[in-house]
């Protein structure tokens, strides 16, 4: 009991820190491709033909109330002349520690619907509040201190929701708007369609005639596959060119090798040459010098910590990752997991220029309680509890055992069926 109640405190400290906020903000993106939270690609024109597929990212912000989240969203799509041609509604529910949700419509555009502008209106719904979530707190508390099972989470109806005043609507409730384009001929004219972007070198300070490795990501923004070329400029001079073929909505790095000879500083810039091509920030510089000291050295960048289970048995298997990025130049870094500020375990990794690589940890804990899993050398952490199974008990049957009748019964019973036999032939005789 007093392990139980240890518990309930740790978990009321970790969630009374963390501020609770009813749905504050929201938006809407046409995209053609979502990876994640805030990570996706904006369509290039908003023009979409028949057969095409239109995608739209919606965010809700600060949606988390004490580690929950319950968002519902309606999407009532409107064809040119204001007539609904579709209809969607999602759910999101989820125990974690994201402020922010999202989600993506996605739908295929019939040959039926007509060219002209289509309006989208995105409802978004926040069905828990503060007060909510006070309640259900002290409720769960109680249901711990009395031995009762746990309560459900009290969701609000979205009705309950359109029922409110005006003011408490706003706090739970988020109406959006955007627009697209159906156009039956938009493939015959792709404006800036590929995407060439985020250039970066190995290493920014090299001995006369050692090499750098260039990089930069190219992307085909429209559905349909094809191709663009680039050329790189040295110090204004053309010393290298390529051509890349892309599938439809998908991205690649293109990579360049350079040196020099000529003390001094340079510049590097990739320009594109591909029809229907724009470049983004495609401009940077070296260093030649006879002393290498200074470098751009391995670095990694460590983003999306995830952990599979908030809440295991004792020897239970919990799997904790990380993705890592080498910003710099090749090479190994380590990557330490700390579990309560100890170190849990170590991984030598080793990327290349640009990599990207997730790393799992497995860990197993066998002592019951709070633990705090870090990255080293970040802010990342996740929180996970080792917690005993509840038994449920298992009901013991008594045989019922089958009562035999006495011999004093059997014995009576015996005499009176003997006693009538002999009443009935006597009965008999005498009427004769």
């Amino acid at each position: 009991m007093k392990c139980k109640l240890a518990l309930i405190l740790i978990i009321m400290f970790i969630t009374l820190s963390i501020p609770s906020f009813a749905v504050d903000n929201g938006y809407a993106r046409i995209v053609y491709n979502v990876r994640g939270l805030q990570d996706y690609d904006l369509h290039w024109n908003d023009r979409f033909p028949p057969g095409s597929t239109v995608m739209i990212y919606v965010e809700a912000d600060g949606v988390n109330h004490r580690r929950e989240a319950a968002v519902d969203y309606i999407f009532i799509i409107k064809d040119p002349n204001n007539n609904i041609v579709d209809l969607a509604s999602y759910s999101n529910r989820y125990h974690d520690y994201r402020v922010n949700d999202f989600l993506t419509y996605s739908r295929q555009v019939p040959t039926s619907w007509e060219d002209g502008v289509y309006t989208a209106e995105i409802h978004i719904f926040d069905l828990l509040n503060d007060s909510i979530m006070d309640k259900y707190y002290d409720d769960v508390t109680d249901a711990y201190l009395n031995g009762s099972s746990k309560p459900d989470i009290p969701l609000m109806s979205r009705q309950n929701i359109l029922n409110l005043t005006e003011t408490e609507r706003q706090r739970q409730l988020i109406n959006l708007t955007e627009t697209f384009y159906i156009d039956r001929y938009a493939s015959k004219y792709p404006i800036d369609r590929f995407r060439i972007e985020n250039i970066r070198l190995d290493q920014i300070n090299v001995a006369p005639e050692e090499s750098v490795h260039v990089s930069a990501t190219v992307v085909n923004t429209f559905y349909e596959k094809g191709s663009t070329s680039m050329s790189l400029l040295l110090d204004g001079n053309l010393i290298d060119e390529t051509s890349v073929e892309l599938e439809g909505s998908s991205s690649r790095q293109v990579a360049f090798e350079v040196s020099s000879e000529v003390i001094g500083n340079h510049t590097l810039e990739i320009v594109p040459t591909g029809s229907n091509t724009i470049g983004i920030n495609l401009n940077t510089a070296f260093e030649v010098s006879e002393k290498k000291e200074v470098k751009l050295p391995t670095t990694f960048d460590f983003k999306d910590m995830q952990i599979d289970s908030f809440s295991v048995e004792p020897n239970k298997k919990v799997a904790i990752s990380v993705t890592v990025q080498n910003i710099g130049k090749d090479g190994t870094q380590p990557v330490e997991l700390y579990i309560n500020d100890a170190l849990e375990q170590r991984k030598d990794v080793y990327l290349n220029f640009s990599e990207t690589k997730d790393i799992t940890f497995n860990v197993t804990k066998t002592e019951l309680g709070a633990y705090r899993a870090v990255i080293g050398g970040t802010n990342l952490s996740k929180l996970f509890f080792v917690e005993s199974a509840t038994i449920t008990p298992t009901a013991t049957v008594t045989p019922v055992k089958e009562k035999k009748p006495q011999f004093n019964y059997v014995l009576a019973l015996s005499i009176f069926v003997i006693f009538m036999y002999l009443l009935r032939t006597y009965l008999k005789r005498k009427l004769k």
